[in-house]
């Protein structure tokens, strides 16, 4: 573990363990901001995340055969169920017209699925379309995303 993350978690301990006002304002905007001050076992979940979990690279060899069902990526919409219900079912009216399978996902309650998002929705506000966990946005971006075509070549490939 790097110098910056122990003073990130060094930063998650302080405002974790602090009572009142003061601390849970902290939390709140550590949470707004994706999350900066973590704890070491999330800050170095992140780190293997990012390098792919120690997956190995593959070795160079011919193409696997062709199957006769293309994969097609995750698509899943994360919302909270009292803000943002009627918004969330009009990404699902856009997913369900271009023929796109989803999950649709409340986040109320549960903190490690919105840090989560949060951190990856780089301040977009919700709800929020992803697919094979890259964050496309909300209810225009996905609606461009399907005008242009590009939301179809994401789910199903080129």
């Amino acid at each position: 573990m790097g110098f910056l993350d122990k003073l990130r978690e060094r930063g998650w301990q302080a405002i974790a363990s602090g009572d009142g006002a003061l601390a849970e304002a902290a939390r709140r905007v550590n949470d707004t901001l994706g999350r900066p001050l973590a704890s070491g076992d999330e800050l170095a979940d992140r780190k293997a995340f990012a390098e792919g979990y120690g997956a190995s690279k593959p070795a160079v060899g011919p193409a696997p055969a062709a199957t006769s069902k293309p994969e097609v990526a995750p698509v899943i919409v994360y919302y909270f169920k009292e803000k943002q219900w009627r918004d969330a079912g009009k990404l699902t009216e856009v997913l369900e017209a271009n023929a796109i399978p989803y999950k649709l996902i409340n986040l109320e309650g549960d903190e490690a699925t919105q840090a989560a998002v949060r951190r990856d929705a780089k301040g977009r506000g919700g709800p929020l379309c992803f697919i094979a966990g890259e964050c496309v946005g909300g209810r225009v971006e996905l609606v461009n995303l399907a005008g242009n075509g590009g939301l179809k070549k994401r789910v199903f490939g080129a």
